[in-house]
């Protein structure tokens, strides 16, 4: 007969426990799991996993499983539960076919999937995502839409950082106010740098591990489900019900943006990590937005707070992708051959442009600097541009604006802006 579930569970949970006690570096196994013949299917199957406190911090629910060897287990039918420490949601993730590995944690899926949350969603191509620490990689090509936040008196449409960008860039062609802004401080300048650097080489590297493992674990997979056949023939429980199976999506999940969602479309993938709040874009990185559009970036990292919020009331999720709970964004930071351009302007105004090898905005203050490279903005016929490489601009929220170095700024004067 085919081990159930059930008694199966009752061998795993001592090993979960055991697996949760060690902080080695190299990830414990489940080492009942050797109990079990290769090719053995498990039905109905839950296992949960805890933290070194015993807290519940996640469980993995699959309609079925098979045993491929001691390393690898393939499942059907999967959905993948997280939990912060107090208890509450805090993501989920739904899959049609995974394969998990043990000895890295690591579960991969070849098939559409969508990252959502309140306000964001993201869709991808593939999924390796890490069942131990809470990070993972959303295969390209990536599409990224964010909705705004909901209108009230402490977040009115003024303060949404598109207007904010836009409000300050177009203040730089009129006469600079009297009051001295300042630029970044060594502080400032070493974190804008820090933010800055690329992660792309981290993200290639963990990317191809898991990739080659998924082709290595897909093979064997397919090896063990042939062994599972043949036993169940020779035991004569060919006819035994597993359930229909579930069938792959065959399109994107179909999600509408609204008029006043931003979509970030990148070529090359997504990093997330929601445990440390940051989110990393790669490759050829474009941002649309009602208010302006982003276009020339290489790497576009978005980063939220990671405060622990108290238990919010729990809402039901719509059964697709990976649901998350994401603060608000502390800072955005873009770079590449960055260029920004204003979009739905009244009146006949000029549309205001602006570019740099990296730009950084700041939400909660409104402070944006754009550096790197040649920066300029224009407005129609009038601009400011760097005429030394790797000047700095720093413009806060109500129009002060800041360089440093060599700047010309010109245009005509008359100019309806």
């Amino acid at each position: 007969m085919i081990p159930r579930a059930p008694s199966v569970l009752f061998l795993l949970l001592p090993g979960l426990a055991a697996a949760a006690e060690t902080d080695a570096p190299v990830r414990k196994k489940l080492e009942t799991i050797s109990l079990l013949p290769d090719g053995s299917q498990l039905h109905r199957v839950m296992l949960p996993r805890y933290d070194e406190a015993s807290r519940l911090v996640g469980v993995l629910h699959a309609r079925k499983m098979t045993l491929v060897n001691s390393e690898t287990i393939s499942g059907d039918g999967i959905r993948v539960e997280f939990y912060q420490k107090d208890g509450s949601p805090r993501g989920r993730v739904d899959l049609a076919n995974a394969v998990f590995r043990q000895d890295t944690g690591i579960l991969s899926a070849e098939e559409n999937v969508t990252l959502s949350s309140d306000r964001l969603f993201a869709r991808g191509s593939a999924i390796d995502y890490s069942f131990d620490d809470g990070e993972g990689f959303l295969h390209g090509p990536v599409t990224t839409w964010i909705r705004p936040e909901p209108e009230t008196a402490m977040h009115r449409p003024a303060d949404l950082p598109g207007r904010a960008i836009l409000a300050g860039l177009a203040v730089l062609s009129q006469p600079l106010v009297a009051v001295p802004p300042t630029l970044p401080d060594e502080t400032e300048s070493a974190a804008i740098a820090d933010d800055a650097k690329s992660s792309a080489s981290v993200v290639a590297a963990e990317t191809k591990n898991a990739r080659a493992d998924l082709i290595a674990t897909l093979d064997a997979s397919a090896e063990a489900t042939r062994a599972a056949r043949d036993f169940l023939e020779k035991s004569g429980n060919a006819n035994n019900p597993a359930g229909p199976p579930i069938a792959a999506p065959v399109k994107p999940l179909d999600v509408n943006p609204g008029p006043e969602d931003t979509v970030v479309r990148s070529d090359g993938g997504m990093y997330f990590d929601p445990d440390e709040g940051v989110f990393v874009f790669l490759g050829n990185v474009r941002v649309e937005d009602p208010r302006f559009q982003l276009s020339g970036a290489n790497e576009l990292k978005i980063f939220v707070e990671t405060e622990e919020k108290k238990p919010e009331t729990k809402k039901e999720g719509n059964g697709l992708g990976i649901e998350a709970k994401f603060g608000k964004v502390e800072r955005i930071v873009a770079t590449g051959a960055v260029r920004i351009l204003q979009r739905g302007t009244e009146g006949g105004k000029q549309p205001v442009e602006a570019s740099g090898a990296l730009f950084v905005y700041r939400p909660e203050t409104g402070v944006i600097d754009i550096s790197g490279g040649y920066p300029w903005v224009k407005q129609g016929t009038s601009y400011l541009r760097a005429k030394q490489p790797n000047l700095h601009l720093r413009i806060h929220k109500d129009g002060r604006a800041v360089t440093e170095g060599d700047w010309e700024m010109g245009g005509r004067i008359d100019q309806d802006r």
